[in-house]
């Protein structure tokens, strides 16, 4: 259900120009209080709450309280002031929504009706104060059968010994009182509170709805304007009706009644939105001066370097959104305009460089907050951004091997490849054929002997020489070769084979060259191992094509176990047969002389024994 224009509320007699306002002693009167919606379906982009309290007051299951919560300016007290209107009015229609004519009506759209009473809750906080409500609560209201509405605004607010207070009053009021309770921080509020009132939740308004009631105020304000000044109001006012309103009347007053973009610039002291698309480049570029050039011609604007930081954060996690987001539509409330440029600016720059660029923002937009130098603050982000290598951390060198990677993929594209060696022998002319024996041109061309001369004996030929037998082609790489490129050719395929593919890869060692095949020895013990790399064809073709990156040439893979050279069995020795045993002589050398022999000792008489 789309929202209606609130009109200008009038009386019998007064035009709707400015006369009743005139009458009130008003010069002028807010866009944002001027159109304050009048009945339920002209409240913004609130349906799920407006339906439903309609159709409450119509079926009379109206409940003892209710809590509105939601950001400021998304109609939390016009929608309980028309809460009170519905209820009290005598014309009711059907569908629940008020005649707007009668004296409750234009008493409660005055302001001067006795039976809405509106409290503040930041100023009326304290026990004596809710003590003075339960008072009030017990009075009669001003009309017979009429009811009485506290609207307690900013409920949070509340002491905690005043919410203690409210609890038996807001629990079991008297049947002709009705409390709403309107807050932005409902977790502020007692769960007791909480759980004695019907809640209601009111949304930031979506953009598109925003830029469809804004249209339509400006026509009726005769306000030229046009669709991108108008999603600009929307973005900054955050989904809110009231602050949308404001900034379009500070626009409009600004443009003598014309909404431009440059115009919300302006009064906002924003950059303009191609500040976001130069940032962008120059970070893409590592082009510092761009970027420096840029943060001196936005202070020199006069435009908030805090607020251009902060959009800028905004304008980068659209980028990111764009990048992982295919329906990004559904994930932001954006107008398409600033989705198309999102997307535009995602397919020049890499998710890596966007985080970082967003870390980096955001730790620069807290130091400014904090207070110090901000355009210090934001150069020195903005350095760090476009030149990597001035910062040691990790994200500054993942983004310079990013860099790197992407300077070495624009040459592969542009640079054609070497041709091989074997293309090159492919090239030249073929071998000629083999040498015959020499003839003079004066022989070739003398003319054959009559008939009848007799035939001369033939000449003994010498025979022709046999063509040279073809000798193998010889290897287009080296071992060598192969073997100073081989630990570059693992650590390039080390990510795409995985660990398992590696540890079995670590077991084999180039050990031949046979032709343009490279021979991997595994050991002879590592069955399982030689099985698995010969049966798999992918990681044989990763080390050729990695292989042929490094040389130019391209390779086979072939693995074998490696050659264990078998030790001769030795004969186990056997034991003597018996008939082989000999007796000891009996001049057998005595143990105690060959000791005496070796040692060069003599033999003393034990003294102790005699």
């Amino acid at each position: 259900m789309r929202a209606k224009l609130a009109p200008v509320p009038v009386v019998a007699g007064e035009s709707v120009s400015g006369d009743r306002y005139r009458a009130w002693g008003m010069q002028y009167q807010a866009l944002y209080r001027k159109y304050r919606p009048q009945r339920f379906d002209e409240v913004v982009g609130q349906d799920h709450a407006t339906t439903t309290l309609a159709r409450e007051v119509v079926e009379d299951k109206v409940a003892h309280a209710y809590l509105f919560t939601g950001p400021r300016g998304t109609g939390k007290t016009t929608t309980a002031r028309l809460l009170a209107k519905s209820l009290n009015c005598p014309n009711r229609g059907d569908d629940g929504e008020p005649c707007n004519a009668c004296p409750s009506c234009e008493g409660i759209t005055d302001g001067t009706s006795l039976d809405v009473i509106e409290l503040d809750a930041a100023s009326h906080n304290k026990v004596e104060d809710v003590r003075e409500i339960r008072v009030n609560v017990g009075t009669v209201a001003a009309a017979a059968g009429a009811r009485r509405v506290y609207i307690l605004d900013e409920a949070h607010m509340l002491s905690r010994a005043a919410g203690n207070a409210l609890l038996k009053t807001l629990e079991e009021p008297p049947e002709h009182v009705v409390f709403v309770l309107a807050t932005t921080e409902p977790y502020k509020l007692l769960d007791t509170i909480r759980s004695r009132a019907q809640r209601f939740d009111f949304h930031p308004v979506a953009s598109e709805t925003l830029i469809s009631y804004l249209g339509e105020i400006s026509d009726r304000e005769s306000f030229t304007y046009d669709h991108a000044a108008l999603g600009a109001v929307t973005a900054h006012a955050g989904g809110s009706v009231r602050d949308a309103m404001s900034l379009l009347e500070q626009v409009a007053a600004l443009g003598a009644g014309s909404v431009t973009t440059a115009g919300v610039e302006q009064a906002l002291g924003l950059a303009d939105r191609e500040s976001y698309r130069k940032l962008l480049e120059a970070i893409t570029a590592e082009d510092a001066p761009a970027g420096l050039t840029l943060i001196s011609e936005i202070s020199r604007q006069g435009a908030d370097l805090r607020r251009f930081v902060a959009d800028a954060i905004a304008y980068l996690r659209g980028v990111f959104l764009a990048q992982y987001a295919p329906n990004i539509e559904d994930v932001v409330d954006a107008p398409s305009e600033t989705i198309d440029e999102w997307r535009a600016a995602a397919s020049t720059i890499s998710s890596r460089e966007v985080l970082r660029a967003i870390d980096e923002l955001s730790d620069a937009l807290l130091r400014v907050r904090e207070g110090r130098e901000e355009r210090l603050v934001v150069e020195l982000a903005v350095l760090r951004l476009t030149k990597p290598e001035v910062v040691e951390d990790v994200d500054a060198l993942s983004a310079r091997v990013a860099k790197l990677e992407r300077q070495l993929r624009a040459v592969e594209r542009h640079t054609p490849a070497e041709p091989s060696k074997q293309a090159e022998r492919a090239a030249e002319p073929e071998d000629l054929e083999p040498d015959r024996p020499f003839v003079t041109p004066a022989a070739e061309t003398s003319a054959p002997a009559p008939e009848t001369a007799a035939p001369p004996e033939p000449e003994q030929q010498p025979p022709a020489p046999q063509p040279a037998a073809a000798e193998p082609a010889a290897a287009t790489v080296t071992l060598s070769e192969f073997e100073r490129i081989w630990p570059a050719v693992v650590a390039t395929i080390r990510t795409d084979v995985g660990p398992r593919r590696h540890a079995l890869l670590r077991e084999a060692s180039p050990v031949e060259i046979d032709g343009d095949t490279v021979v991997f020895e595994v050991a002879a013990h590592m069955h399982f191992h030689l099985e698995q790399l010969k049966a798999d064809t992918a990681l044989a073709e990763a080390i050729s094509a990695a292989a042929a990156d490094e040389l130019g040439t391209p390779l086979s893979i072939r693995y074998r176990a490696a050659d264990t050279p078998e030790a001769p069995e030795a004969e186990p020795e056997r034991a003597p047969d018996k008939e082989d045993l000999v007796v000891a002589s009996s001049d057998a050398a005595d143990p105690t002389n060959t000791v005496l022999d070796i040692l060069g000792g003599e033999v003393v008489a034990d003294s102790s024994s005699e």
